[in-house]
């Protein structure tokens, strides 16, 4: 993400100029609302609406403006689709098992996979893989220490960020 953006503002065109500062804004919104939204997960065990929703809407919109100056349909169409799968496979699981993932996390998947899906497949599985990885990882350390028991609920919402970001900044 880092090199692409660096590839369009320094391309020349005005029209991938002003879609790498967009990518810059994009990226700014998911610090700032990533860190709100993990913060506020790993003390209260939710991630409010009031936060998810618009942070949702904005990078639509940002993707949506990108898609148009840069003419990349594909990128805009494999981020919607990212989303989509990331939030339905989350749905999913809250349906069959409600308590292994809350409502807040399928939301917030459908918003990191509309981030990592838009710079392809390959960060998508990154940020799905390292989410469950970390959160897996976090989770046995904590066990192993005897700091949480098996039936103690740790937020993932973290995880899913942290392994998001990751994803990003990686490729």
């Amino acid at each position: 993400m880092v090199s692409y953006i660096g590839e369009l503002l320094t391309a020349g065109s005005p029209a991938q100029l002003v879609a790498g500062l967009l990518l810059v804004v994009a990226g700014l919104s998911f610090a700032v609302c990533g860190t709100a939204l993990a913060i506020i997960d790993a003390q209260q065990h939710r991630l409010p609406n009031r936060i998810v929703y618009p942070w949702s809407g904005f990078t639509v919109g940002l993707l949506v403006l990108v898609t148009f100056l840069l003419s990349d349909a594909a990128s805009l169409g494999r981020a919607v689709a990212a989303g989509l799968a990331w939030g339905t496979l989350f749905l999913a699981v809250t349906v069959i098992h409600p308590p292994a993932i809350g409502m807040g996390d399928v939301k917030l998947a459908v918003v990191l996979g509309l981030y990592t899906g838009f710079f392809g497949w390959e960060v998508f599985a990154v940020g799905v893989a390292l989410s469950f990885l970390l959160g897996g990882l976090v989770s046995v350390g904590l066990l192993v220490t005897q700091q949480v028991s098996s039936s103690t609920k740790i937020a993932f919402g973290p995880f899913l960020i942290l392994g998001s970001a990751a994803a990003l900044m990686l490729s």
